[in-house]
């Protein structure tokens, strides 16, 4: 990542986070071991690099940024700053040698300064031993060394882990930040719309359009949709013929549901006229506000309740097809009224 990029980005994902930690630098009242919780692509490893490159730039600005050109803050983006340590998953799981290289480094003096960092990626991946290992250093920091563990998954932290440091919780990205983290790894803009309702994760979003999945599936999803609102019985066939058939696996089956709960949320914003910048099915906003002056407040409520309910009941064992099956079937006579 460019020298100066960590606080843009941070800017555009995360500006109270930002703010937050400029504040606790500028006091020095940095703790001495954090977890960054958060999905995937909420920030964590931008504000990690942002706050090593903001303790060893050797030229902070008026305003408490890093300037991101002096030799310490190039190196820290480049990796290579010998008093930062980075341990990542080796394979599946962060291995207890690794912690306890980790553990060796914070007993060695800082090799330029009098301080030392480490940062910890996907901590959730630590095996119980690994964690365990960690926490006496937790317990009993020595020294001028911090520790920044990056987790999406708190709920697989060990509570011990958890109990010792301080939590900082990462917010869900808003569209407008989102939409521009999906199209920097290159996803286009009509995917990256559809995408980001469904996952904060650039490696998600990825393996969603992976095979050309996602519009696929969107498009199979908007034909069944047509017939469905027009009380067509083909719709009825279309669950078995075209959607069952793209989601073939547990995942898929629950993204497809996810899809259908967005697509009758999208209705209901048209219909009310709120944030319709952050429409899943935008590329169909046009045909979705036609459909919408023909129907009901209580109508449109109506629909998507059905469409939430959907995932639930995929939840209790009823089969993908059924629950589609069904759901084809109640929205029929929903849709009819006063057609």
């Amino acid at each position: 990542m460019a020298t100066d990029s960590f606080a843009q980005t941070l800017t555009a994902k995360q500006p109270r986070l930002l703010a937050a930690f400029k504040h606790i630098i500028a006091q020095n009242h940095l703790a001495h071991a954090y977890l960054f919780a958060g999905m995937e692509g909420a920030g964590q490893p931008e504000l990690a690099h942002w706050i090593a490159q903001r303790l060893f730039c050797l030229h902070v600005t008026d305003d408490g940024e890093p300037d991101g050109t002096c030799e310490e803050c190039v190196r820290i983006a480049n990796g290579s700053h010998p008093d930062i340590v980075t341990v990542a998953p080796e394979g599946q799981r962060v291995h207890v040698d690794q912690v306890r290289y980790l553990k060796a480094e914070f007993s060695k003096s800082a090799v330029e300064g009098n301080r030392k960092l480490f940062i910890i990626s996907d901590a959730e991946k630590m095996t119980t031993s690994a964690a365990n290992s960690l926490l006496k250093f937790i317990e009993e920091p020595s020294g001028n060394v911090t520790a920044l563990l990056l987790t999406t998954n708190k709920q697989l932290m060990l509570p011990t882990i958890i109990s010792r440091t301080q939590v900082i919780e990462f917010p869900p990205l808003n569209a407008q930040a989102l939409q521009q983290t999906f199209e920097q790894a290159g996803i286009a803009p009509n995917q990256a719309q559809m995408a980001r309702s469904l996952t904060s994760s650039v490696t998600q979003a990825q393996a969603l359009l992976e095979d050309d999945w996602l519009p696929q599936a969107s498009q199979a999803l908007w034909r069944w949709f047509e017939q469905a609102v027009k009380g067509d019985s083909r719709s009825f066939a279309a669950v078995q013929v075209n959607l069952v058939g793209l989601a073939k696996d547990a995942d898929h089956q629950l993204v497809m549901l996810d899809l259908i709960a967005a697509l009758f949320q999208d209705l209901l914003q048209l219909h009310f006229q709120v944030a319709t910048t952050a429409l899943t099915f935008g590329q169909y906003q046009q045909e979705l506000t036609a459909l919408t002056t023909r129907l009901s407040d209580d109508q449109l409520i109506a629909a998507t309740e059905l469409a939430l309910t959907a995932k639930r009941q995929l939840a209790s064992n009823i089969s993908f097809q059924n629950v589609l099956e069904g759901l084809t079937l109640k929205l029929w006579p929903i849709f009819q009224t006063n057609a």
